[in-house]
């Protein structure tokens, strides 16, 4: 018998003595509590709050604040966003630091290691990009012949030379390694 159930019924019989004008069964609901259900989702949302604030802290250093947290102005310009990616302050309190270094003398020589920090850097990049370059494999591209028949297609190979490029390579890690010495 499909639909049939024990509350169906009961709920049936509850009806028919209504109708007859008698009174309904009694019965008493007692609310049970779940307990382990009750645990399990508290231990869920426990572990929910841990990742998301694993993640909040994660990336709050790469979050620009809404205040400086040196001077506490209010950091709208893009000068502001620039100086805070760099120095974690804002443009006027740079502007007050390299004051200060001009007076006391010290700016010329924090300015020249910016300069040769920042040529180390590009230098490093070059060398970097040229290991990878060095590393890279014949490029083939496969281009569509008809482009009704999905099917047909034509590959493109490209030779190389890969003593005269690794030459080349080596050389250009050379003359890095020489600029690098030179800083």
């Amino acid at each position: 018998m499909a639909g049939y159930s024990r509350e169906i019924e009961r709920q049936n019989k509850a009806l028919k003595s209504i109708l007859r004008g008698e009174a309904p069964e009694k019965r008493i609901f007692i609310p049970m509590e779940d307990k382990k259900f009750k645990e399990e989702q508290k231990l869920k949302r426990e572990e929910e709050f841990e990742r998301v604030n694993e993640k909040f802290e994660a990336t709050k250093e790469a979050r620009m604040p809404w205040f400086c947290p040196k001077c506490e102005k209010v950091m709208k310009r893009k000068l502001d966003t620039k100086m805070w990616y760099l120095y974690n302050h804002c443009f006027d309190c740079q502007i007050k630091i390299e004051n200060k270094m001009r007076i006391d003398g010290t700016y010329d020589k924090w300015e020249k290691d910016k300069i040769k920090n920042n040529k180390k850097a590009y230098l490093t990049d070059m060398e970097d990009s040229i290991e990878e370059w060095k590393e890279q494999k014949t490029p083939t591209y496969t281009n569509q012949v008809n482009p009704d028949i999905p099917d047909v297609m034509e590959e493109e190979k490209w030779n190389m030379n890969r003593k005269a490029l690794g030459k080349l390579a080596e050389d250009a890690l050379k003359d890095i390694k020489k600029m690098k010495e030179k800083l």
